[in-house]
């Protein structure tokens, strides 16, 4: 039963009996009756007594077994006495059965515990409520004898409407404490309370609403918000986080709180929350907060305890829009790389390649990188082209072509949105030549000859009747004409799928046509266009090697005779490296080992001769991962003095740095968590042009080991600096001549390199410290 004094009664026999356990007493609050939390399984219970019994938590065992085990071993030569609180189930304790020896476990619960006493030996001790005359003196020890002795009846009457519960008469006493009125009223209170209730007694939510109900309006606040408390002991700090009130504000009000006995004092900083009043509380939470209130105190308290709130919200697997793996210093960089290639060559289109296997976070990163280059003051117009969603479209240049120039047309204010539109379907008309014209000319001489048959109109009002018929027949004429226009722009303008394949079909160099036109929408864009691919690799390898070649052969390059491009678009692909490789070598299956390099299979030759930058997506390092975790679990780290003071001076040496070694020492001498907070800065700094020059120029002496063509110098420049900022990113500072080591065997032999990175990932290690 609760309310009933358990908790009490073991808590002041444990004072008691001090001296019996010199090496101590622990006191595990269970949470078997916990209205906001869940009961505090085995797992937990024996890692927070480990943890008191001075088990690092990082060194505990991860299995209940062995955790039950290392336990037993540790308290059986001790003189402990351990508390166990608020017991749901014989599950919940069974592991923290100390067996033999000195260690003694007490454990409270409402539930009937026969089990334990006929299999472990344990002895149970069952509580009944008070009688009349223990009643009465718990009322004395309260409100003192003199008042009881004046008011005899008004105190047996509270007696025996609270049915002997401890806690409801020292709610009720506490109240007559603070009132100062005579018995008699509240026991009258009492009386009409529980007048209707099958046994003439009072409900103990009854006793605690009457409390509740006359407390200040900011106590009353925080005792709902108390109810968002896992339960058992509440400190000061985890009361102020919960009602974001200063802590000697909230001191005042647990003190109120109490007085009226709805809290009792546990220790300088503590105070107990009972069960019953917990559950109480935290139905006024429900009913009287909202839930965006109830879940901002989870999320302040969870800064100061560490924890993961009791109520975690469900998390879906769509794509990141936030940045909590820590990876805008990458989109950062992608972005300054596409701005320079547009400005440097803005007739040459740039391909990046974002390279990870399924559920890396490519299209995150993409949605992290398309607001950096819509949201500066030099936007670009990202399309996104989602190829799965095409790829049973063709030809794959039209899904293409429509993506840009409906991208476009939004990208217009609304005002001007129609004047592209009709000089884009002018060029088309252009393009087309005779065929569309030839329709038209047909369509027009038919709607001709069907208004000549209609005869002249007359507009006598005789023949009022004759001319509505012939304005109808005139509209449904027109109507006609505008849908066979229809059809004739999607199959001859090649506004629809079906229409591009005619054009294939029936033109003799198509694709040079679609080229022109291609170069035509970006040439007439108002910003530079930047194409976004994802879902690339869950195509067939026909449509991946389809319209991979759309973008080299027709998107890419300028077409033949129409001189230079004055824009050309940029490409970023998210797709799995892997799944684009094995697509090349299975479409060119027949020329395997023809032009096969050493290290060099022909799906990297595909790669390597369509992409200028290869991205591998950054492994998530422990620090990153626990924030992420943390994140998704609703837990808010805080900063304490110390690391923010470590931050401002690991980013003064970073932002004086002026060389990369110089940045990485900085990032060396960091404690872990102060390096993940200036990784930003340091990407920054060794992305600024002067320490670029620096390592450019550090890099020369590495000339001899590589290709001997411009391309692979441009691949090896372009790969050091991409390495340089993941291994950044992953918290791993390797030096610059292994860094640069290992990119020139990624540049000259990639299989090589992703075989001793496989094995490398296989035994939990990185290939940079392998290569060092």
């Amino acid at each position: 039963m609760g309310g009933i004094g358990k908790t009490a009664l073991v808590v002041q026999w444990a004072n008691h009996v001090t001296d019996r356990f010199p090496e101590g007493q622990l006191f595990i609050d269970m949470r078997g009756y916990s209205a906001a939390g869940t009961p505090l399984s085995p797992d937990e219970a024996l890692a927070s007594v480990l943890n008191a019994l001075g088990v690092e938590f990082d060194r505990l065992p991860a299995d209940l077994d062995a955790r039950s085990a290392l336990f037993r071993s540790m308290v059986s030569t001790r003189r402990l006495l351990i508390v166990l609180d608020n017991v749901a189930a014989a599950e919940q304790v069974r592991p923290l059965l100390p067996g033999s020896g000195s260690c003694r476990l007490v454990l409270t619960s409402r539930r009937d515990m026969d089990m334990f006493r006929t299999v472990h030996g344990i002895t149970t001790i069952r509580l009944k409520p008070l009688t009349v005359v223990e009643g009465r003196q718990l009322l004395e020890q309260v409100l003192g004898e003199k008042r009881i002795a004046a008011e005899p009846d008004a105190a047996l009457l509270l007696v025996e409407k609270c049915e002997g519960l401890p806690l409801a008469l020292q709610i009720l006493a506490s109240r007559a404490m603070e009132s100062h009125r005579p018995l008699s009223e509240l026991a009258d209170s009492v009386a009409g309370s529980s007048a209707g209730s099958p046994d003439n007694t009072i409900a103990i939510g009854t006793v605690l609403s009457w409390t509740y109900e006359r407390l200040p309006p900011d106590a009353a606040r925080l005792f709902r918000l108390l109810g968002a408390h896992p339960g058992g002991s509440v400190t000061v700090a985890e009361a102020a986080a919960l009602a974001d009130l200063p802590p000697k504000a909230v001191t005042d009000l647990l003190d109120q709180l109490t007085r009226q006995s709805m809290l009792e004092a546990d220790g300088p900083d503590g105070y107990r929350l009972h069960p019953l009043i917990h559950a109480y509380a935290y139905e006024l939470a429900m009913r009287d907060d909202s839930e965006q209130e109830r879940l901002a105190a989870e999320r302040r308290l969870s800064k100061v305890t560490k924890q993961p709130r009791q109520n975690v919200d469900w998390v879906n697997d769509a794509p990141a829009t936030a940045d909590r793996l820590n990876r805008g210093a990458l989109a950062d960089m992608l972005a300054i790389r596409l701005r320079q290639a547009q400005s440097e060559q803005p007739d040459v289109s740039f391909l990046v390649h974002l390279d990870g296997p399924w559920g890396a976070g490519k299209t995150s990163l993409l949605n992290l990188l398309e607001r950096r280059l819509t949201n500066s003051p030099d936007p670009s117009v990202v399309v996104p082209f989602n190829a799965w969603r095409y790829a049973r479209v063709e030809p794959p240049w039209w899904a293409l072509i429509t993506c840009l120039r409906d991208q476009l047309i939004r990208a217009r204010p609304w005002w001007r949105r129609p004047w592209l539109h009709i000089r884009e379907i002018t060029t088309r008309v252009r393009r087309s030549g005779a065929s569309y014209l030839l329709a038209m000319i047909v369509l027009v001489l038919l709607g001709a000859g069907v208004i000549a048959l209609l005869g002249p109109i007359s507009f006598a009002p005789t023949k009022f009747g004759d001319f509505a018929k012939a304005i109808a027949a005139g509209i449904a004429v027109l109507a006609a004409l505008w849908s066979a226009s229809k059809v004739a722009a999607k199959l001859l303008l090649w506004d629809s799928a079906r229409g591009a394949r005619l054009l294939e079909q029936s033109h003799t160099n198509p694709m040079q046509e679609v080229t022109e036109h291609f170069a035509w929408l970006v040439e007439h864009s108002s910003k530079p266009v930047v194409f976004f691919i994802d879902d690339l690799d869950r195509c067939d390898a026909k449509f991946v090697v389809a319209i991979l070649d759309v973008v080299q052969n027709l998107v890419r390059d300028a077409p033949a005779g129409a001189g230079q491009i004055p824009r050309a678009a940029s490409f970023v692909v998210a797709a799995d490296g892997a799944w684009l490789r094995r697509a090349y070598e299975k479409t060119y299956e027949n020329f395997q080992g023809a032009v096969d390099e050493p290290g060099r299979p022909l799906g990297y030759l595909f790669l390597d001769k369509l992409f200028q930058l290869s991205v591998p997506m950054p492994a998530i390092g422990p620090q990153v991962q626990s924030g992420y975790l943390d994140t998704l679990l609703g837990v808010s780290p805080g900063a304490s003095q110390e690391l923010t003071n470590e931050v401002q001076e690991v980013r003064a040496r970073v932002v004086s740095g002026r060389t990369e070694s110089d940045v990485l020492s900085a990032l060396d001498a960091a404690s872990p968590a102060a390096r993940q907070a200036v990784i930003g800065d340091a990407i920054a700094k060794m992305s600024a042009p002067d320490v670029s020059d620096a390592t450019e120029h550090a890099l020369q002496k590495f000339a001899p080991l590589l290709l001997a063509n411009p391309r692979g110098m441009k691949r090896f420049v372009n790969t050091y600096s991409v390495l340089r900022v993941l291994r950044t990113l992953e918290g791993n500072t390797v030096a610059p001549e292994a860094l640069a080591l290992w990119t020139i065997i990624r540049v000259r032999w990639p299989l090589a390199a992703a075989r001793r990175a496989s094995r490398t990932r296989g035994r939990g290690g990185r290939c940079d410290h392998d290569v060092r």
